[in-house]
This record gives C-alpha cells, sequence and structure tokens, in this order.
C-alpha cells in the first residue's frame, strides 16, 4: 500500500530585525527580569553604547522607542528614567512590539474598531453632560505650542478613555485599560508622523460632535473614520522603515 505524502511543513518566513530593534529588546529584557527597576536612572549614552557594542545613534532610536511606549521618561537635562508605572505593561505579559507589523497593525485596528466605535456608538446614548465636556479635552491640543508628542499624546489617550467612560460600560473601560500601553504607543508613533496638530483635532472633532449630539450611528462612524486615517499613518512609517533596510 503506497504511503501517503506527509502534509507539507507551513513555516512563517522570518522578519529582519533591526540594530535599534534588537538594543530596545534587550533593554526591555533587563526591565522584565528586574536587572532595571520602576524609577532606575539609565547609564548615558555614550556608556549604553559601549556596553552593547553600538553607536550612540542606535541607542538614542532604542531609547526613543522606548519613551515613546511609555517605558521610559526622558528629563530633560537629567537624563532617561525607567517608568514607575511600567510594571503594569509587564505583568500584563503583552509582547513588546518595537516595531510594528502590517498584520500588527491590522490587528489593533481590528480591536480598536470593535471597542472604540461601540464606545462612541453607547457614549452618545449614555454621556451626560459632564462627561461630553470631558471628551472635549481634545480641544487642548491647539493649546500647545510647536508639537510636543508626549503631551499630545496624552492628550489623545485621555480623550479616548473619556469616551470610553461615557459609554457607562465598566468591562469595556477595562479592557481598554488592559491596552493604554499598546495604545500609547500607537498613539504616539501616528502623532510623530501627523504634519500638523490641526490635523489631529479635526479627526476627533466630529466623534466629539457626534456623542454631544446624541447621534450614535455618526459618532460610531467618525471614530471608524479616525481610525482608519490613523492606520494610514502608522502603515506610512512601516512602509519608510522598510524602504531604510
Amino acid at each position: 500500500m503506497p504511503q501517503e505524502n506527509p502534509p507539507p511543513i507551513l513555516l512563517e518566513p522570518i522578519e529582519q530585525t533591526t540594530m535599534t530593534e534588537l538594543v530596545a529588546q534587550r533593554l526591555v529584557t533587563l526591565l522584565s527580569n528586574g536587572a532595571l527597576r520602576p524609577g532606575d536612572k539609565l547609564p548615558p549614552e555614550r556608556d549604553l553604547a559601549q556596553l552593547l557594542n553600538v553607536g550612540r545613534t542606535t541607542v538614542r532610536e532604542a531609547l526613543k522607542l522606548l519613551t515613546l511606549g511609555g517605558l521610559l521618561e526622558a528629563k530633560r537635562g537629567d537624563g532617561t528614567y525607567v517608568r514607575r508605572e511600567f510594571t503594569n505593561f509587564l505583568s500584563q505579559q503583552i509582547e513588546w512590539p518595537v516595531l510594528l507589523s502590517v498584520q500588527e497593525v491590522d490587528m489593533i485596528v481590528e480591536v480598536r474598531e470593535g471597542l472604540e466605535a461601540r464606545a462612541a456608538r453607547l457614549a452618545a446614548e449614555r454621556a451626560t453632560p459632564e462627561e461630553i465636556e470631558e471628551i472635549g479635552i481634545y480641544k487642548e491640543l491647539l493649546e500647545i505650542e510647536g508639537r510636543d508628542i508626549e503631551r499630545e499624546t496624552e492628550l489623545d489617550l485621555e480623550f479616548h478613555h473619556a469616551i470610553a467612560n461615557a459609554s457607562h460600560n465598566p468591562l469595556l473601560c477595562r479592557l481598554m485599560l488592559s491596552l493604554q500601553n499598546i495604545l500609547r504607543q500607537y498613539i504616539a508613533l501616528s502623532n510623530q508622523l501627523t504634519d500638523r496638530i490641526e490635523s489631529t483635532v479635526a479627526e476627533h472633532e466630529p466623534i466629539y460632535e457626534a456623542i454631544a449630539a446624541r447621534d450614535p450611528d455618526a459618532a460610531e462612524q467618525a471614530m471608524i473614520d479616525h481610525l482608519a486615517i490613523s492606520k494610514t499613518w502608522i502603515l506610512k512609517a512601516i512602509n519608510q522603515k522598510m524602504d531604510t533596510r
């Protein structure tokens, strides 16, 4: 009796990793195993470059990635510190996406759309006047002089969390909070690439206005539109990264 051919082995192609990503991953490992603790100050860039046998530019870019992701905090004139609240991120055992792939972007957008489009709809139905006022926090973006990515990102996150809170669904709020560090990285990268702060405000305004007008359909669609634009900026960043490899 002839033997059947074994099923083909399916293997995912190995993705190339840049030196910046490797350095960032090495630092995340130090955070995970306790070698670096909340509040610790990192060695200067020069010392890190020597220890890791890489250039200072590579170290600087790796630190920037982790700072945007909310794990590190750069204090002007003082140095770079481990954020005191980063342990919540590690305890959830979420894999640190130093560089988002197209597939990861799709997954994040699908999750965000499922949660946030629904949150916007519910907020339009349930938000109190005080909660609608809190959602209007995005307007403070226009008060920022020049560009301040960290401040822009925090206001952006507060806007989305205010909508989740206005949904009056505690589980939805908890799910949003569980994704906070991934969302911070995602939003920070999108803000970094957005040409003008006015563009970000223009994306948030229709969501706010629809919620304030008690229009669930418009609020849901405005959120979907906003997430689609954000995805466009992220994919642009990935394509730029791939072109430099």
